[in-house]
């Protein structure tokens, strides 16, 4: 018998159970198709081959007690399942140069599946990749159970983190959800064996989606997420990862333990994802009460990681502490720790001095008048309103140097309203002169000196009352002339008809109440003399005191 027997296109085998073919080979070639019925038909051949566009039909079915497997020579030849109902399963020898079991148990509808294998070049990944098709068109349901099981043999030396990849165009694509072992992978619920082929290779996967350094497939058997560069298994907290410390040959149960290559007491894992330099972080300068700081700190900031990795931070800037009204240099803060993985093992501070210019000092005071008219019987006199004068502000402290030249008499109210207050009256005295201080938001102050004119009724025009009813009734009760309060050297004098002096002082204040000695003075007509020494001016006239 020749070394192998070649079955060409359009011969069909049917074999019943337990029907047994002997051969030292089979080898499938062209479009040949071999269709097998059944359960249990024995291939007692060396190999069994398949090459170009062969098939093997219901392929499950075959017991391989010398092969071990069907060596698949070409890309385009298949393995088909029968009709697979619901929970049923095939199981499948097949493989190139060594074997691997195939197992497809269907979780969907009746579907029959097609196994197609082809070689790999992929450094980390086994020589070879299945591809596993549904054979009834448009079945876009189709869900099954894939399990793949391969022999040592047949990997790389540095093959360690084993996952099922899955090719998508030109990218291969790690399936999450897997049960992986030793030498086995079980991908349970796969919904995606569409129209076209879902192309499966066992690989080493070092695929890290979140940039931490744990291989994604290495964070599904941690339970750890791969899509969180923060999340992964460090049992002694020294945040060094432990598949890391596993690498660098430190013990991930010792949080002193762990790789420092320059010995700065931070673990060369955290130095590679720390800032180590901010590079475009300028000092600002900013007039007083500038308000437009937000537009002048930047957005983001430059970073150099202890990787040598330059990076852009987007960065929040604290402002609490700073015055725009207060002349000094403020610390600025920057906030970056929601940037995803990054760490800050040096604790730099991204930070910007801002300087606030001195303001410059207010320049005069103003009044909205500077006279006022005395009188004697005002507790509290409103004299004038007080601006003022700055280009830069409008808030201002004012207030009177206390014991400085006039400002005694005087009272600042409600902020910027200037009072007369003084029970003194300043006898003589027109005109006043008030020290104001300013003190504007940066601490300038400003000392200003104004002048106030007092205006006092002329002698001639001052009020005289010329009847009094004694008593106390509250009503013409005495007889007097505030108004001279204000002026000096005052003498008030009143006479009977026949020239005695009823009443003297030298205190306006003062009334007299028509009475002598305590005793009160008949009813009549009485005279009296006002003298003014300040001015030499005399007033005389009557007085009649009537009945009580």
């Amino acid at each position: 018998m020749k070394n192998y027997i070649k079955i060409f296109l359009g011969i069909f085998i049917s074999l019943c159970i337990s029907t047994e073919l002997y051969s030292q080979d089979i080898t499938l070639v062209g479009e040949s198709k071999l269709t097998l019925k059944g359960e249990g038909v024995i291939f007692s051949a060396p190999s069994v081959k398949l090459k170009d566009n062969s098939q093997i039909i219901q392929a499950e079915a075959i017991t391989l007690p010398q092969s071990g497997y069907i060596e698949m020579l070409s890309p385009d030849a298949l393995l088909k399942t029968r009709i697979l109902q619901m929970g049923k399963k095939a199981f499948l020898k097949v493989g190139i140069d060594s074997k691997a079991d195939v197992s497809i148990v269907n979780q969907s509808s009746a579907t029959a599946y097609s196994i197609g294998m082809d070689r790999l070049s992929e450094p980390e990944s086994l020589p070879f990749f299945w591809k596993v098709t549904s054979l009834i068109p448009g079945d876009e349901e189709a869900m099954v159970d894939l399990q793949f099981s391969w022999t040592k043999v047949t990997e790389p030396l540095d093959f360690q983190l084993k996952s099922l990849v899955r090719k998508e165009g030109s990218d291969w694509l790690l399936e999450y959800g897997q049960e992986i072992q030793d030498t086995t992978v079980h991908l349970r619920n796969y919904t995606n064996l569409k129209a076209q082929s879902s192309v499966f290779t066992v690989s080493s996967v070092r695929l890290d989606s979140d940039g931490d350094g744990v291989p994604d497939i290495q964070e599904i058997r941690e339970d750890t997420d791969p899509h969180d560069p923060t999340d992964y298994l460090d049992t002694d907290g020294d945040e060094v990862p432990d598949y890391i410390e596993v690498i660098q040959n430190t013990d991930p149960y010792n949080p002193i333990s762990y790789l420092d290559s320059n010995g700065d007491g931070v673990p060369d894992y955290v130095r590679d994802r720390s800032p180590v330099m901010f590079i475009n972080l300028s000092d600002i300068e900013i007039p007083w009460g500038y308000e437009g700081i937000d537009a002048m700190l930047p957005n983001s900031i430059v970073a150099v990681l202890g990787s040598g990795e330059i990076v852009n931070l987007e960065v929040t800037w604290d402002k609490s502490n700073l015055d725009i009204y207060k002349r000094g240099t403020y610390q600025i803060m920057g906030d970056f720790k929601s940037y995803p993985g990054l760490m800050n093992g040096y604790n730099l501070p991204s930070d910007i001095l801002v300087t606030v210019l001195p303001k410059p000092a207010p320049i005069r005071v103003n009044l909205s008048q500077y006279d006022f008219v005395a009188e004697p019987d005002e507790d509290a006199i409103f004299i004038a309103d007080i601006s003022v004068v700055d280009p830069v502000d409008n808030i201002h402290e004012i207030i009177l140097i206390d014991g400085d030249r006039d400002n005694g008499y005087f009272e600042i109210r409600n902020g910027n309203q200037l009072y007369w207050v003084s029970a003194d009256p300043a006898a003589g005295k027109t005109e006043f002169f008030v020290n104001f201080l300013i003190t504007d938001r940066d601490g300038n102050t400003l000392e200003f000196l104004e002048k106030l004119t007092r205006h006092r009724k002329s002698i001639t025009e001052l009020f005289v009352g010329n009847t009094i009813t004694p008593g106390d009734d509250g009503y013409n009760d005495g007889w007097g002339v505030p108004d001279l309060m204000f002026y000096e050297g005052v003498r008030l004098q009143i006479f009977d008809r026949g020239g005695m002096r009823m009443f003297y002082t030298l205190d306006p204040s003062v009334k007299w109440d028509g009475t002598v000695n305590g005793r009160d003075v008949p009813v009549g007509t009485y005279y009296w003399t006002i003298e003014v020494g300040e001015t030499g001016e005399i007033r005389k006239g009557l007085l009649y005191v009537l009945l009580k």
